[in-house]
């Protein structure tokens, strides 16, 4: 968490999810290179998502499906996202059997993330037309290497960086691509949502804030070599590779984007995931 410069009061909360695929964005802001008056709470796509409803963070990058879920609630910030035109790399299916085999099989679905389980989903039911049992558990509690037993698992951010490389795994579904694949759309794993009653309450923090977050962006991805130095100490994960893959992940939130956004929504209402169509509202 950033150091007090100001009352906690006349700060916005933010809350980061601390995976590799965020570092462009907050370690120019943990580092110095960009100021800003945040407080800074870490946790996974999951916990953020709870805290952002609690109302116990004022702006949050979170799973798009919460947005989804509460969009009277919030508004989304302009231009930022974690997202991908088709391959990401770390939201994947990786499995130990063909895919057809799994619908007598069962997926273990990581408890980190809800948008990454409703895109496997529908996947499955609309896409590959396979049926398999889901069960959401901490596979992460076995230990380091491949759940015992397993035959598939849904792994998302650093864990799937590292359990691709099992030597259990015979496929690794690459979720982003599978969606390229099937609607030709870019795909949005997490937006920055803001709480509708923080802009109404300091609006001048807010639009300043979202000028921060551009900024720290574009210093990110001018400095990728840099930060993946402080992400280079992962045995599983070299620099040259997090290079690579911070290469992959996208951090804006142009029209195709958008448009993916609107797809993924209006696809989880029609099978009843969303109960009514999602608007996106946006900072102005």
């Amino acid at each position: 968490m950033s150091s007090d410069k100001k009352n906690p009061a006349d700060r916005l909360r933010v809350g980061k999810v601390d995976f590799i695929n965020t570092l462009p964005i907050f370690y120019p802001l943990e580092s110095g290179a960009v100021g800003h008056d945040f407080l800074i709470v870490d946790g996974t796509p999951t916990v953020l998502n709870a805290l952002l409803a609690a109302a116990e963070l004022d702006l949050g990058l979170v799973s798009s499906l919460e947005y989804a879920r509460r969009f009277e609630e919030y508004v989304l910030l302009p231009d930022l996202s974690i997202s991908c035109r088709s391959q990401v790399c770390s939201v994947l299916l990786l499995s130990t059997v063909p895919l057809k085999e799994l619908a007598v099989k069962e997926i273990i679905l990581t408890p980190k993330s809800e948008t990454s389980i409703a895109l496997l989903k529908l996947l499955f039911s609309k896409r590959f037309e396979v049926e398999p049992r889901y069960r959401v558990a901490d596979y992460h509690s076995s230990g380091p290497g491949w759940p015992d037993g397993a035959s598939a698992v849904l792994a998302i951010g650093d864990d799937a960086l590292r359990l691709q490389k099992s030597p259990e795994v015979r496929i690794a579904l690459d979720l982003g691509a599978a969606w390229h694949e099937w609607t030709g759309c870019s795909f949005v794993f997490a937006v920055w949502a803001l709480r509708r009653e923080a802009l109404a309450n300091r609006d001048g923090l807010v639009h300043q804030a979202h000028t921060t977050l551009l900024e720290a962006r574009e210093y990110g991805l001018r400095h990728l070599e840099e930060i993946a130095a402080t992400a280079g100490q992962c045995s599983w994960f070299s620099k040259g590779e997090c290079v690579q893959y911070l290469q992959t992940i996208e951090y804006d939130l142009d029209a195709d984007k958008q448009a993916g956004l609107r797809l993924f929504f209006d696809m989880l209402h029609e099978v009843g995931e969303l109960s009514q169509r999602v608007p996106l509202h946006f900072l102005r």
